[in-house]
């Protein structure tokens, strides 16, 4: 073993002379791909981990690394923090990933079947900065024509984390309004929303989705880019990190134990899940996706999409320049 190998070897495992497990304080989404970790059944070497499944909006809306040792976080605002020297690294972990074309929705009396037909019209949502809205905004210059400076935005709160909308993009903030209200009223002509509307889920018939079969049009771009968007990553404080560098490559070996004993499971026997076509659906995300469509670490695909997430941040006006995407994770863990 040469001396770099040595010293990797060195910072990837816990100091022999520390005494019992590490307490790790970590806020993560209680998904069925996590349950592994969060119930105890996969469980950190050297850690003891305390798991707080925190409200997924948590991680767009404050800087959860300031409140715990290892969270999941917003990727615009963690790529935007990193990149102005904020005291937090990420894990190159993936816990949500979303078919963001499934999250733009418009008036069932509206005209509108291509985003390009937005072009001088209004979109409302809860905030310009969040991550879905930077995923969308990019792939709707990039593959459908329409850049952010061809329609005004009309947003319902400050936008925090430091984030100002660049030069030539029109922000109108109303205080406390709601995107499907703004819609319903014809305030807006459509909104971008990290959830889907109630009123969507209840069937109300005046809204819709903007793309009439949005499922078929995510697996299209999802074949013709690779690219199913990451919207969230798992950060560490810096601090923590430097004092402790064994605990990122032993929380990311975790996460990807929790993935691949939930995949097992599924994999074992459809009916684990809860859906009554669930062998259907099963072997159709096996076909589109392959054996784990939620796989962590810096793997070619994932890569692709974080380059190319990278680079939308870069084009809005998130980030100055666009950083090697080694920077951007910790570095022992660039191998896992």
């Amino acid at each position: 073993m040469n001396a770099r190998e040595h010293g990797r070897a060195v910072a990837e495992r816990r100091p022999e002379t520390a005494r019992g497990l590490f307490p790790i304080d970590m806020a993560v989404g209680d998904y069925d791909r996590l349950r592994p970790l969060i119930d105890a059944r996969v469980k950190p070497e050297g850690v003891a981990l305390n798991v707080n499944t925190a409200w997924i909006g948590d991680f767009c809306d404050q800087p959860v690394y300031e409140v715990y040792d290892a969270a999941e976080f917003s990727l615009s605002w963690y790529v935007a923090a990193r990149c102005r020297g904020e005291p937090v690294i990420a894990l190159p972990v993936f816990p949500l990933r979303m078919p963001v074309l499934a999250y733009v929705f418009c008036r069932t009396d509206a005209s509108f079947t291509s985003p390009r037909d937005l072009a001088g019209k209004r979109i409302g949502a809860p905030g310009y900065r969040y991550t879905v809205n930077l995923w969308l905004r990019g792939i709707f210059n990039e593959h459908y024509g329409l850049s952010p400076g061809q329609v005004t935005w009309v947003t319902g709160a400050p936008e925090g984390a430091g984030f100002v909308p660049p030069p030539g993009i029109r922000v109108e903030l109303r205080p406390g309004s709601r995107p499907h209200e703004m819609l319903q009223r014809g305030e807006v002509d459509a909104i971008f929303v990290p959830s889907v509307p109630q009123a969507f889920i209840d069937g109300e018939p005046w809204i819709r989705r903007l793309f009439r079969d949005a499922r078929s049009e995510m697996r299209s771009q999802v074949c013709r880019t690779g690219v199913m968007p990451i919207t969230h990553t798992v950060v560490m404080k810096q601090s923590l990190y430097e004092r402790e560098p064994w605990l990122a490559p032993s929380l990311t070996r975790a996460f990807m134990e929790s993935q691949r004993v939930c995949d097992e499971h599924f994999r074992a026997d459809p009916k684990h899940l809860g859906f009554s076509e669930a062998i259907f659906f099963f072997e159709e995300q096996r076909a589109l996706y392959g054996h784990s469509a939620w796989g962590h670490g810096l793997t070619p695909a994932n890569r692709r999409v974080v380059e190319t997430f990278v680079r939308y941040a870069h084009e809005q006006g998130y980030i100055e320049r666009r950083p090697p995407i080694e920077d951007l994770f910790a570095p022992n863990t660039l191998g896992l």
